[in-house]
């Protein structure tokens, strides 16, 4: 199973790259990756990015968006790393905006995905808030890889219109007992100085 943070946006709302924002001392995407290993979930995470980019992050398996389609959102970094690894069974996908991602959460939507892959033939399980799923943070079957290829090239570009089209399930995130920034993208500079404030107290 593969871990693809995605990191390839221009962050023009946040006003600076987010991979490489700082919380608690740690860039964005290292946290992403403490967290994802400590989790011995994944033979393999990948940083899914653009050019720009692709030379400063400290990490081993950063992949480039397939110039095809370049600048067309996260589902651009799902497709790439799928198509660049055909064999893998399983993907989880976290944007690098969500730096608060734990453990537990990552191992409860996998428990979910599991329960129901059986009866429900789950080709996407993500994390539901206050009715609005949240698709970056989700476990992806490489059967949504043709699907993906086909939102690519009709110029719809929305998660939503992958996983309108597949199997998919949602786990609420009340489910998981934490503070609830651990789901909580940072968009603006003074997301991130909240979520500093809070982490103080």
């Amino acid at each position: 199973m593969k871990a693809i943070i995605l990191a390839g946006g221009q962050s023009e709302r946040f006003g600076d790259q987010k991979a490489f924002a700082q919380i608690q001392g740690q860039y964005f995407y290292q946290r992403i990756i403490e967290v994802l290993n400590a989790t011995n979930m994944f033979n393999q995470i990948i940083i899914s990015t653009n050019e720009q980019l692709e030379k400063k992050f400290e990490h081993l398996d950063v992949l480039v968006d397939n110039p095809l389609h370049r600048d067309k959102g996260p589902l651009a970094g799902i497709y790439t790393v799928m198509g660049h690894y055909k064999e893998e069974e399983l993907f989880f996908v976290i944007s690098v905006d969500t730096p608060m991602i734990t453990q537990k959460a990552i191992s409860n939507l996998y428990q979910f995905m599991v329960e129901h892959l059986i009866e429900d033939q789950l080709d996407i399980a993500g994390f539901i808030a206050d009715e609005r799923p949240i698709p970056t943070i989700a476990f992806y079957s490489p059967n949504t890889f043709k699907v993906i290829e086909r939102a690519l090239n009709s110029g719809d570009y929305s998660l939503k219109n992958v996983y309108t089209r597949v199997a998919h399930d949602w786990l609420d995130v009340k489910k998981i007992n934490a503070p609830d920034y651990w789901y909580k993208n940072i968009n603006y500079q003074q997301d991130l100085a909240s979520l500093e404030q809070t982490l103080k107290q």
